[in-house]
């Protein structure tokens, strides 16, 4: 049976519990789906416990994937063997609540993980899930990689759950310590961010409105309109505020990009890679000109509208189109961002299957792509306009690379300082180079990289 088979068999199903989400989504993520998108189908209908605990499952193993399976090597007696797919999720998701699940009792995570073997599993696979779990709650010691005869970076990529080819690269780049430190952060559990609407609360009434409806919330340290919220929300379309546009989810990295492009008194500003619209609603937000969204994918620019219609946005255009074969003139606009497609791997924190989707390849492979936008995006710029370049990743192709590329075939842009744009309490983010480098284990946010061109 295919794939797409197997997830509209799946999709049939509805899960009893958690665990059953939980697992439903862990196989149906290994056929390409993301997991908001699957955890939303198969978590339809739980109960918000339930829910919640599907969501810490399945990003828990998401994030620790590469040590779980480690461990669990030790406990088959032949582990070259592939395990049937299903058998493999389930044992994931036991290992994962014993080792990592102080909440959960041992015996209910061996039992509820034999019955999801029984129930979905090939016949009498329950036998093998309840052997190795058993054996896994009577070992006082699990293995452990860095007692194990490996390399530094094979033991760090054991230890801090990250594939091997990219520690290796940033052990290359940054060095053993430091590598540990940003693996470290990747794996931590990010805050949920929001942004301020401006024409609603302001950030401490914000505050005062959410504060008895979540564990813990402050505001971010860089961006003046972010909040972090800590601890179970919930849906975030319950909180107080939310049907009244008073806020919008959105990573305080992200939130530094819209300060870049602001539009001033009758610009015309383009966002040449909307996807989802989060920069596009910042921009129309901030300044007072006018703001274009262009994007390839109709189905997400048909989720702008209702966004800008419930943070009360009118003056912003969304238009389906592909950069690389623009609609529009050139010179048409005063500033353009180009929010580019990237390997994405300063976000792992937030989107943990990204580090086990990439391979060694996609930085330089992106990097191309990326030069080929900024080359189009270069001709829609008026005379002494803007071009924003960002991307949320920190290769170094992707980056000051593809920026100094850029800059060697188009010596009319000149690289300006992010200070110039930036309010006062982001400047510490911006580089001797003056660009923008925001790292998840030195600013506590998604690593973003961005860069601010003129045009002379």
């Amino acid at each position: 049976m295919n794939l797409a088979r197997k997830r509209q068999k799946r999709a049939r199903l509805k899960p009893k519990n958690a665990r059953a989400a939980a697992l439903l989504s862990l196989l149906d993520m290994e056929s390409g789906r993301y997991p908001e998108e699957a955890l939303n189908e198969y978590g339809d209908g739980l109960a918000r416990r339930d829910r919640a605990l599907a969501n810490a499952l399945v990003f828990g193993i998401l994030r620790y994937r590469n040590s779980l399976d480690w461990i669990l090597s030790r406990f088959l007696k032949k582990p070259e063997k592939p395990l049937d797919p299903v058998i493999r999720a389930v044992l994931r998701l036991g290992f994962f609540q014993l080792i990592h699940l102080d909440r959960v009792p041992a015996s209910a995570a061996v039992n509820e993980s034999v019955n999801l073997a029984r129930e979905y599993g090939p016949p009498g696979s329950q036998n093998l899930v309840n052997g190795i779990l058993r054996a896994v709650t009577r070992t006082e010691n699990l293995p452990d990689p860095q007692e194990a005869d490996l390399s530094p970076v094979k033991k760090l990529s054991l230890t801090e759950s990250h594939p091997e080819w990219l520690v290796d690269r940033w052990v290359k780049q940054f060095g053993l310590e430091e590598t540990s430190a940003l693996l470290k952060a990747n794996n931590q559990i990010p805050p949920l961010t929001l942004r301020i609407n401006p024409t609603g609360k302001s950030r401490q009434e914000l505050i005062a409105t959410l504060k008895d409806h979540v564990d813990q919330i402050k505001p971010t340290t860089y961006s003046p309109e972010g909040v972090e919220v800590y601890g179970s929300t919930g849906s975030i379309t319950q909180l107080p505020g939310y049907k009244e546009g008073f806020f919008t989810v959105q990573d305080e990295a992200s939130q530094m990009i819209a300060y870049l492009v602001r539009p001033g008194n009758g610009e015309k500003v383009l966002d040449a890679c909307a996807g989802l619209g989060g920069k596009a609603l910042h921009l129309a937000c901030l300044g007072s000109g006018a703001v274009w969204a262009l994007d390839t994918d109709l189905n997400r620019l048909h989720q702008i509208r209702p966004e800008a219609d419930r943070l009360g946005i009118g003056p912003l255009a969304v238009v389906q189109g592909d950069l690389l074969n623009c609609p529009f003139q050139p010179e048409s606009f005063q500033a353009v961002l180009v929010d580019a497609p990237c390997s994405n791997l300063g976000i792992i924190r937030r989107r943990p299957d990204v580090k086990w989707l990439k391979s060694a390849s996609d930085p330089e492979r992106m990097a191309k792509l990326q030069l080929k936008l900024l080359e189009a995006a270069s001709r829609l710029v008026s005379p002494r306009g803007r071009l924003v370049y960002s991307v949320c990743t920190i290769t170094p192709e992707e980056t000051q690379g593809c920026v100094n590329a850029f800059r060697l075939q188009n010596e009319n842009f000149d690289l300006v300082s992010a200070l110039n744009f930036l309010p006062s309490s982001a400047q510490p983010l911006v580089g001797t180079d003056g660009t923008l480098q925001t790292w998840p284990h030195k600013h506590r946010m998604d690593g973003f990289f961005a860069a601010v061109l003129i045009k002379s």
